[in-house]
């Protein structure tokens, strides 16, 4: 049995778990960190690598009971909720929280902007943002020094105060619409954002699944239209010869003149930009060297002894191909259909930098990186991680293929 080579082996491994992280897509990405794909939490935008959130898509409980007393204010020993009409949860029991959290996001969001993941803020500001609630402030100032409050622990100190109505909708066992201390699982607990976040607070990492899967979609279904067009046009050309192959061919060099950025740009800017779109412009021109892959396999195996017996038995044009010529050379045609989808990766990459390519709120590699573009120096992670992604995608998909080459 062949031994495949290391580079081989490590390409269709990397190959394995790019694929699979794209199926899952943002839904590994909550299920890993707990964020949804579009969930923001626009009072940390452009938080580092490892900051703690408190997730809203896919939240988690601490278990303790003593955040319930300091959530009751009345003293009634239950959290009320109901759903609006449209099905949205409501609490009055939670809106003075959810009111403290608001101010005191916003003086979090202020010092971020100012300093950073390092920012402080006076502890007089935490006390004003809590309105005077003083077990709040007991519960909350424990992290602070010096008259001072560092941003991250202070997140963790008060998130308590993020308990949501849909928080008590999901705590509600027995729908009653009121939660008691035996139905009360605790505080929603904070989550690593392992990849940081953008501009809006959104996660980068669920970001980074959804655009690996856009990202993969779109090349592997333009190679494949790219292919299917090449083959098609190729084969004709090489069956009718003649003046009909000289000007088929012809127009593959005329179109292989251009640039094929340009051409795609220009399509695009036409018929507007889309996924859609981009999918179309980018198997429009990826076809060329397909089909002068198939002319050629097809144009040497034309004069093969089973070809030549087939046509004796009358085997039509379109049955020559489709079951003789085509599945002969399908070594090297699976191969460069392969290589097209490398290509039509990094097309759509720079189309979407652009923006002529996949349009917000969906993803891709391509938006990732021009999403993170204009922050490179302050917020490196935000280029760094698509453009790794990118650059592996690419180099395994290269290697798995070359080997029909």
């Amino acid at each position: 049995m062949k031994r495949l080579p290391p580079t081989r082996l490590a390409a269709y491994a990397g190959l394995a778990l790019l694929f699979a992280l794209a199926i899952a897509g943002p839904r590994a990405g909550t299920w890993v960190t707990g964020y949804g794909v579009d969930e923001q939490h626009t009072t940390f935008p452009f938080a580092p690598p490892g900051f703690r959130d408190v997730p809203a898509a896919d939240p988690a409980f601490d278990g303790e009971k003593a955040a319930f007393a300091l959530l009751d204010l009345r003293g009634s020993g239950r959290l009320a909720w109901v759903a609006d009409p449209d099905g949205t949860p409501r609490s009055p029991d939670l809106e003075p929280a959810a009111a403290a959290w608001r101010s005191l996001s916003l003086a979090l969001s202020d010092a971020w902007g100012a300093e950073g993941d390092r920012g402080r803020i006076p502890s007089t500001v935490v006390k004003d943002a809590l309105h005077g609630r003083y077990a709040w402030m007991a519960a909350v100032l424990t992290v602070c020094e010096d008259d001072s409050c560092p941003i991250g622990p202070l997140v963790e100190t008060s998130r308590f105060l993020r308990l949501s109505p849909a928080h008590l909708a999901a705590l509600d066992v027995n729908g009653d619409g009121v939660v008691d201390i035996d139905e009360f699982r605790g505080a929603p607990r904070t989550f690593p954002h392992l990849l940081g976040t953008d501009d809006l607070g959104r996660d980068t990492f669920v970001r980074l699944m959804d655009g690996v899967r856009m990202s993969l979609a779109v090349g592997l279904v333009a190679a494949l239209a790219a292919s299917l067009i090449g083959i098609a046009w190729g084969a004709t050309a090489a069956l009718a010869g003649g003046a009909i192959e000289s000007v088929m061919m012809r127009v593959v060099d005329v179109i292989y003149g251009l640039p094929f950025l340009f051409i795609v740009i220009l399509l695009i800017s036409l018929v507007g930009p889309s996924t859609l779109n981009v999918l179309l412009a980018i198997a429009g021109v990826q076809w060329l060297t397909m089909a002068r892959t198939v002319r050629s396999l097809v144009k040497s195996l034309r004069s093969a002894p089973y070809v030549e017996a087939a046509e004796v038995m009358g085997c039509g044009p379109v049955a020559l191909v489709t079951r003789h010529l085509v599945p002969n050379a399908r070594r090297p045609i699976l191969a460069w259909a392969a290589l097209l989808v490398p290509a039509a990766i990094k097309e759509e990459a720079f189309l979407s930098f652009l923006g002529l390519g996949v349009q917000a709120p969906r993803a891709s590699l391509g938006t990732l990186i021009a999403d993170g573009a204009g922050r490179l120096a302050e917020s490196p992670w935000l280029v760094a991680a698509p453009a790794i992604v990118l650059f592996l995608l690419v180099l395994c998909i290269t290697v798995a293929a070359d080997e029909g080459r």
